[in-house]
């Protein structure tokens, strides 16, 4: 069984469990911080005594009634929480360039290492078994998205082709998804991708299918996601980015790691394939 992942306790709700044992000075000051919390994040302990009229140890002493080790602490909670909130756009409105050009790769990198982890912490062992015995039972699987999720979907349908699943990639260069996916049979899986901002088309096609009862797996960036509704199952993985677009580095390894899966359960037939095809190339290339 998966064990239960415990949701993140904001600000609000530590500051709302202690109020009542708060002193008349305390519950002033956390009655500023519930109303600034989204702008605090950038003012000092100093700063904001001067903005309640309180003294830095005061400040100092509230933070520690609510269970952080002192100020510092506290900031890096409102911190973590205006990361969450703020809209990527928003984050990177707030980037400063480096004059050593190859700190903006070492942020890159630690931050798609962080993708990672974080998406492997959070996956759901047996709802991921679920995912990749869906996929190997499908008569065919057809992947669809729109912007980066497009990008995702294509390359999806190759690897799994090459994992040896017969998979189609739905643009709408010629037909809408709805007309792409009309014709789907009783035994075909749709495999959707739906990350920031979240595609109306995309989100209307898996419902389409959902309602049709046609097998519907997605994956996206997190459960309050539109498309997870129209699912019978799904994948969650991180994709925080420097930049206002959505990193695709934790969203790669899953569905690599997917496609791995699979191939190593069609191992023989793979290698079949394999040998013929490499039959056939000898005849146009020099080996």
């Amino acid at each position: 069984m998966s064990q239960e992942k415990k949701a993140p306790i904001y600000l609000r709700q530590i500051i709302t469990q202690y109020y009542d044992r708060l002193t008349k000075k305390e519950k002033h000051i956390a009655d500023y911080f519930i109303k600034n919390q989204y702008s605090l994040f950038t003012l000092s302990v100093e700063e904001i005594a001067r903005q309640t009229g309180a003294s830095t140890a005061t400040i100092v002493r509230f933070a520690q009634h609510m269970g952080f080790s002192g100020y510092n602490q506290l900031k890096n909670q409102l911190i973590n929480e205006v990361k969450e909130k703020m809209r990527p756009e928003d984050r990177f409105k707030l980037l400063t360039q480096n004059q050593n050009k190859i700190s903006a790769c070492m942020r890159i990198a630690k931050q798609e290492v962080e993708n990672i982890n974080k998406t492997l912490d959070k996956l759901d062992r047996e709802r991921y078994g679920t995912f990749i015995d869906a996929l190997k039972k499908a008569k065919s699987v057809f992947t669809l998205g729109i912007g980066i999720s497009s990008i995702m979907a294509r390359l999806t349908a190759y690897w799994l082709n090459q994992a040896g699943l017969k998979t189609h990639y739905c643009d709408q260069q010629e037909h809408s998804f709805i007309e792409r996916l009309i014709n789907l049979k009783k035994g075909d899986l749709v495999l959707g991708f739906s990350f920031p901002p979240y595609s109306r088309d995309t989100i209307r096609a898996m419902k389409f299918c959902f309602e049709r009862d046609l097998t519907c797996l997605s994956i996206s960036d997190k459960l309050s996601s539109p498309i997870v509704k129209w699912s019978h199952e799904y994948l969650i993985v991180q994709t925080k980015n420097l930049m206002f677009t959505n990193s695709i580095s934790a969203l790669s390894m899953l569905i690599n790691s997917i496609a791995t899966e699979i191939a190593l359960l069609n191992k023989k037939r793979l290698v079949r394939n394999i040998d013929f095809i490499y039959e056939l190339l000898k005849e146009d290339y020099h080996t």
